[in-house]
């Protein structure tokens, strides 16, 4: 066994595609190595800004023997009555190399007869040559977001390549791309190589990274990001205060730099009167830094950045930042102060001039969409509908504002921020800064129920006009993220627990969308019910019900969220049960014995075996139960029962007035069975 290192040194690599192309290469790499060497090994990954590079723990030297079978004629037409070759048999035996005499005769499965039968071993080549085939053309075979070509060169690749590592143990892997050519010696980072010009050698795959941290390059990501996250806490802790968690940020970070070191700067304490939002975002943005905040949540005037190298001498990369930062946060003191000049409502009438959508007209027209549609989802679910249309009329209007000009992602926080220093109520500005949420999967819903209100709107014209219009998302685009905007609301009703079938609330939406649309209203509510079924089925699966408990319940019904909910909670705490998994055999008989059926009123009295009467008995409890939870106890007890009806009854008898009556029996139950789930997809 030996270890195999490839590493690729290029210029530097745009931080969103070291991951992708880190990924692919491994995927592939552990492919190969699967099929070829016969063997499953883990491909450690390693990338920085300039290096892409993976290593494999004890890969075998020798390729297994692969042996190859290859079926002939019939043993009839090889060989004569007196057991000699025929001439078919010995050009078989020449086909495949060898002599007549190590063909064997076998009947293998689906042959009438016995047929010839040669067994070809191929030896295994030595791993170093396989390897010095298989890199390259994996290198080469990598999707790459926007290949280059530099000078004369034919050779497509991320950014030029400048040295490459190719070591199996101790030895060179040798081969050539783009006119570089394998060996054992990298580079380290450049200000490392001012004092030390030369490149630096890599004498076997495990000293890989020793190697290159002494020559000032962190390798791992995960390891450079670790060491960041340990650097921000011990400075925000001697700042008197706590980071602004953002893993997004930390990520970033770790990809753009080499060597991992963290520096604190500071700004003037008179930038503090900015919203909370909008020195977060900025620094983000722009220096890409974190805040700190004291225990109350409250900013302090420093922040935590990244420097790509060791040492800060003299301070400049502390002093450079905070230079830079004065001047972003002078631009967004501006834009906050020119923006608040004039109350957000008067810039209503802007929005005419600012498009949603083509078809579906301007960000006005949608403002009096999403007014109309809050008014009635607020009025449905039992809360002032007044209020939802007054906050739905200001929702928008921040879009103008030069601030979120400056910084989308502060869209509808801004217009929160505003309305809350024009003394707007509570409700009012706190259900405008949320109504974008969430803004991701695990992003948390609105806190107020104005703002789930206002956000369900929103995400309900957008999805409900764009199918309106044929605008659909498909396997592989959604431009528009209209599934993100359709779990929303899905998450908002399941989690807050409104009663609010999201299809008929689409059914509103379209209302409001008129004559706007152009596909048929009926096409475009079956596209809608499966989009949200969909979205149903996913909530239920971050929600982590089982799978049987999931399809069980969305089977016998998902429109009304608070009563799936129950449904899911009830079956999860039975979900071990044995006696389900009898329950769902025999939810699946009944569904057979039904099908194709219309049974009509059950007359008990002409039931006859004890078993179909025990049935009938327990029926009316069972369909006037309320509690999901009993229901679910009483439906696991007629486990038995079933399997003794099904033992002892004939259900399509020749009596049509018994058969009559056992089939209503059985659609009964079949329905019982549906108020919670349908057990026959309970497997």
């Amino acid at each position: 066994m030996r270890e195999l290192l490839l590493e690729i040194h290029c210029e530097e690599i745009p931080a969103r595609f070291l991951s992708p192309l880190s990924t692919e290469f491994a995927e592939g790499l552990q492919a190969w190595i699967r099929e070829n060497l016969r063997v499953e090994l883990a491909v450690e990954r390693f990338y920085s800004p300039r290096k892409l590079a993976w290593r494999v723990l004890e890969l075998p030297e020798l390729q297994p023997d692969q042996s190859e079978v290859q079926v002939g004629p019939p043993r009839r037409m090889c060989v004569d009555p007196a057991g000699q070759p025929t001439q078919t048999g010995l050009k078989f035996a020449e086909k495949w190399g060898v002599d007549f005499g190590q063909v064997t005769f076998e009947q293998p499965a689906g042959k009438k007869e016995p047929v010839a039968v040669v067994t070809l071993v191929k030896r295994g080549r030595p791993t170093m040559d396989l390897l010095a085939e298989v890199l390259p053309r994996l290198v080469t075979g990598l999707h790459v977001p926007r290949a280059m070509r530099w000078g004369s060169s034919e050779f497509e690749f991320v950014r030029p390549i400048r040295s490459i590592v190719a070591l199996y143990g101790q030895d060179v892997i040798h081969f050539e791309l783009d006119g570089v050519k394998s060996g054992f010696s990298t580079w380290g980072h450049r200000l490392f190589h001012m004092d030390h010009p030369g490149k630096v050698t890599v004498g076997w795959p495990r000293a890989y990274e020793a190697v290159l941290e002494e020559a000032g390059v962190v390798v791992g990501f995960q390891e450079r990001r670790d060491r960041m996250a340990r650097q921000i806490d011990e400075l925000a802790a001697a700042a008197g205060g706590r980071v602004v968690a953002d893993e997004e940020l930390l990520s970033t970070l770790a990809e753009i730099v080499e060597y991992p070191r963290i520096v604190a700067g500071a700004f003037p304490t008179g930038f503090l009167d900015l919203p909370k939002e909008v020195l977060v975002v900025s620094l983000k943005e722009h220096q890409k830094a974190f805040c700190v905040e004291d225990a109350s949540g409250a900013l302090l005037p420093c922040f935590l950045t990244a420097a790509n190298r060791p040492d800060d001498p003299d301070g400049f990369i502390q002093s450079g930042n905070e230079w830079v930062l004065r001047a972003r946060l002078y631009d967004a003191r501006f834009f906050f102060s020119e923006d608040r000049k004039a109350p957000l409502r008067d810039r209503m009438e802007r929005l005419r001039h600012l498009t949603f959508q083509r078809e579906l007209g301007s960000y006005f027209d949608k403002t009096q969409r999403i007014a109309a549609l809050s008014s009635a989802i607020a009025g449905a679910l039992g809360l002032d509908a007044t209020d939802g249309r007054l906050v739905a009329e200001n929702c928008k209007c921040d879009l103008v504002t030069l601030m979120v000009g400056e910084f989308p992602e502060l869209q509808g926080i801004m217009g929160g921020e505003y309305l809350k220093r024009e003394n707007a109520h509570p409700k009012v500005w706190q259900a405008v800064k949320e109504h974008y949420q969430p803004i991701s999967a695990d992003a948390p819903i609105p806190a107020s129920d104005l703002g789930g209100v206002l956000a369900v709107a929103d995400k309900l014209d957008t999805v409900a006009g764009c199918f309106s219009i044929g605008v659909i998302p498909t396997g592989s685009k959604d431009p528009l993220a209209l599934r993100r905007a359709g779990q929303g609301i899905v998450r908002i009703l399941f989690e807050k627990g409104w009663n609010l079938n999201p299809v008929r609330a689409a059914t509103l939406a379209l209302d409001e969308v008129g004559a706007k649309a152009t596909k048929p209203r009926q096409e475009t509510l079956e596209a809608l019910e499966g989009f949200f079924r969909d979205r149903v089925a996913y909530q239920l699966e971050q929600a982590g019900y089982a799978g049987p408990v999931r399809r069980a319940a969305l089977a016998a019904g998902w429109t009304d969220l608070v009563d799936l909910k129950a449904r899911c909670e009830a079956l999860a705490a039975f979900g071990d049960d044995p006696r389900f998994l009898s329950l769902g055999q025999s939810a699946k008989r009944i569904a057979n014995i039904l099908k194709d059926e219309t049974p009509g009123d059950l007359d008990a009295a002409r039931l006859q075996e004890p078993e179909e009467k025990v049935l009938a008995g327990i029926l009316p409890g069972l369909e006037s139960d309320p509690d999901h939870a009993s229901l679910l106890e009483a439906l696991a007890g007629l486990a038995e029962p079933l399997e003794a009806f099904f033992s002892a009854v004939m259900v399509k008898c020749e009596d049509p007035a018994l058969r009559g009556a056992r089939l209503a029996l059985l659609h009964r139950l079949s329905r019982a069975f549906l108020r919670v789930a349908d057990f026959s997809l309970w497997q």
